[in-house]
């Protein structure tokens, strides 16, 4: 701690004194604020260009259509979309798979139904209505991130015991402005935050719509407790909006294992170790630091 703490004095000094001499480059500091200049990104050597060139032209070309079917072949994930009466997958498939894209592409069944051939606004509609709920597309998210997680290739990211969530809002307009709420924080119109769980093999395995004036930490142990996958975190990571101490002390099963909170200006930051009978803190900072590095 003493190493980091030296370390982060002199980088400080070092700052000082470029922004006293005006050669921070790229960024003005002046008793009104300061501003950062857009920085260009890394250049790349020309052997790392050739070689994504060569993977890029190995990819097949195919339609979203077409690997959707394909992937529903791997995973079998269309028939986590029951009736909701009966309990039973939908028996066309094709109709199934275009309320799936009309949702994930924001086009609208409207849309859709006069985009694919032989479909119908009625069918894709009695689908909609019957198939196609949140806990179907939960269901159904499951199974694509246990197959994923079974896969040789995946485990070279990460062993899927580490974990990081997070929102990102969207503005609303139209219709939706009714849906949404208002956060000086997200600008002055309506919006929404869809809040993700994400593994170290980069699979989301938990995402859910959350209130725009809600803090995070309200809906982080949501991830970690109903997941339904085979994913066993250990790990969990979070911003400044993540954290509370309330949350943190909460009791939680020991297959949760550790939770470490990355906080932002480097300010002393918390690990909490949860078991079902205990809960730790220890204050730390360059293990925090040294882990978000290799992440």
């Amino acid at each position: 701690m003493e190493e980091r703490t030296a370390l982060l004095v002199n980088s400080l000094d070092e700052v000082h004194g470029l922004v006293a001499s005006g050669s921070l480059e790229g960024i003005k500091i002046t008793r009104e604020g300061f501003s950062v200049s857009p920085q260009p990104g890394q250049q790349l050597p020309e052997p790392a260009h050739a070689f994504i060139t060569r993977v890029n032209a190995t990819l097949p070309r195919i339609k979203i259509t077409d690997l959707l079917v394909e992937v529903d072949r791997w995973t079998g994930f269309l028939e986590q979309f029951t009736h909701l009466r009966t309990g039973l997958p939908g028996e066309d498939r094709h109709d199934v798979l275009t309320v799936i894209l009309a949702d994930g592409i924001n086009q609208g069944l409207t849309r859709m139904a006069e985009s694919v051939p032989g479909s119908s606004l009625k069918r894709l509609s009695h689908v909609a209505d019957w198939y196609v709920r949140e806990e179907c597309y939960s269901r159904a998210l499951t199974e694509i991130v246990n197959q994923q997680h079974g896969v040789e290739l995946a485990t070279h990211w990460g062993k899927g015991t580490t974990s990081s969530s997070d929102g990102q809002h969207f503005p609303l307009g139209n219709t939706g402005k009714a849906l949404g709420h208002h956060n000086p924080k997200y600008g002055s119109g309506p919006v929404v935050i869809f809040y993700t769980h994400i593994s170290d093999q980069y699979s989301p395995f938990h995402t859910q719509c959350i209130s725009t004036n809600a803090r995070d930490a309200t809906y982080v142990l949501d991830g970690l407790l109903y997941h339904d996958s085979d994913l066993v975190i250990d790990e969990h990571y979070t911003d400044t909006a993540g954290f509370t101490d309330q949350v943190f002390g909460s009791d939680l099963p020991e297959s949760t294992g550790n939770w470490a909170n990355i906080l932002d200006n480097f300010i002393p930051q918390y690990r909490v170790s949860f078991s079902a009978t205990r809960c730790k803190s220890t204050a730390y900072l360059a293990q925090s630091v040294d882990k978000m590095s290799n992440y």
